[in-house]
């Protein structure tokens, strides 16, 4: 059982971090507050989350779903803009707590993954004009706000994989998921690869959801959409 979780956990890790952002923090509306500023879609702790790079995620997002075929409309939309929002936010949280903790980002690690993606790529070599074309036209960023963007969002989930890490299943909490799910041990060793992963994932949440209470408790979180979607609307 042992090696059994030992060969898991890696892939268990990616599939859960990737959700993250999915929807884990139901409810973050509650500590939202009204606010004022320019030029910004929300206020964490003092810092801004700028409208110009929240409107180019919701397009890339919106750009997305035209291309898989679902039709646009304005439920659609609001969806798509209260979700990046809440995820910028997110986001915004968790990179300061990495900070706290004294985690960083190297040159090394940003070059990496910038010089990795493959939108920046021609012929399997990194294309410097690409990667300035790529930039402007999906976020409308210079490289060196995509830069500081990326720096800051590989921060943020070096604190999600610290949260991952302060995650245990023991053999015996797996049986007894298995057992509040069926009445006999038939098909566990059938079921358990799935099960580990589905228990990893809701431990996870229950933690996340725990640290992003506090934080949002700590952390005054002003919210200037709405505002700006009427003035926009008034203009």
């Amino acid at each position: 059982m042992i090696s059994f979780f030992s060969r898991h956990r890696k892939p268990i890790f990616i599939g859960t971090v990737s959700i993250f952002l999915a929807g884990v923090f139901v409810g973050l509306g509650a500590y939202m507050f009204t606010g004022n500023a320019s030029g910004a879609v929300a206020d964490i702790g003092g810092r801004k989350i700028p409208h110009q790079r929240f409107s180019a995620q919701v397009d890339r997002v919106l750009n997305s779903l035209r291309d898989s075929g679902t039709d646009i409309g304005e439920m659609v939309r609001r969806g798509v803009q209260q979700e990046v929002f809440r995820e910028m936010v997110i986001e915004e949280l968790m990179q300061m707590q990495a900070e706290k903790m004294d985690m960083g980002v190297s040159d090394f690690e940003l070059a990496a993954e910038i010089q990795g993606t493959s939108a920046f790529r021609d012929g399997g070599v990194f294309n410097p004009r690409l990667y300035y074309q790529t930039i402007w036209n999906e976020f409308r960023m210079a490289p060196s706000e995509y830069e500081e963007w990326r720096r800051k969002a590989r921060l943020a989930s070096k604190y999600k994989q610290f949260l991952y890490t302060t995650i245990k299943v023991t053999p015996d909490e797996l049986r007894s998921y298995y057992l509040s799910r069926k009445k006999d041990f038939k098909s566990f060793e059938k079921e358990k690869d799935a099960l580990l992963q589905e228990l990893y994932q809701e431990k996870f949440m229950q933690v996340a959801n725990y640290h992003l209470r506090q934080l949002t408790i700590k952390i005054e979180i002003k919210n200037y959409l709405d505002q700006l979607e009427r003035q926009q609307q008034g203009a």
